[in-house]
């Protein structure tokens, strides 16, 4: 039999455990879910009769939702011994970044390809991959950098394979 949400199975409470890692993966997993709750939930509250009961119901799912992944968010995260370092380029990026920080990815976000050509050039960041669209990518070539191109659209962990593939 399972033990309650909680409790783990020797019947010791999980809250005295303080400073237990819980895996990257789980907790993406777990925000994905999360999203997806805030998400219909806010279509639910707006698409009912304002004032019912269903509207306030929708709306307590959605603060409910929106209190978990605050609370998914302050999760001590383990961090792999060397962490990979990667300039995101481009404004289509920006939505992945969180996400792949909780991969275990040390994400610095560069506007445009002008952006990071510049920041490149300074050579003050110590950036082992460089990731962007194949537009934002074009010209950024020449620092010595592998670089990932990312497809539109593609997903957290799709961009995690394609960086550290690129990395080697």
């Amino acid at each position: 039999m399972a033990a309650p949400i909680g409790q783990s199975p020797d019947n010791t409470d999980e809250a005295k455990v303080e400073g237990r890692m819980v895996p990257a993966t789980f907790l993406h997993d777990l925000n994905n879910l999360l999203t997806a709750i805030h998400g219909y939930s806010s279509l639910l509250a707006v698409d009912l009769p304002a004032g019912g009961m269903e509207q306030d119901f929708a709306a307590r799912i959605l603060a409910a939702a929106e209190e978990a992944r605050l609370l998914v968010a302050r999760v001590p995260r383990p961090r792999p011994v060397a962490t990979l370092r990667v300039l995101l380029v481009g404004r289509a990026m920006d939505r992945l970044a969180g996400a792949l920080e909780t991969l275990g990815l040390e994400i610095t976000l560069a506007a445009s390809a002008r952006e990071a050509q510049a920041v490149l050039a300074d050579g003050v960041g110590d950036w082992q991959v460089v990731a962007g669209t194949k537009a934002a990518l074009a010209g950024l070539d020449g620092y010595g950098l592998p670089l990932a191109t990312v497809p539109a659209g593609a997903d957290a962990v799709t961009v995690d394979a394609l960086i550290r593939a690129a990395r080697g």
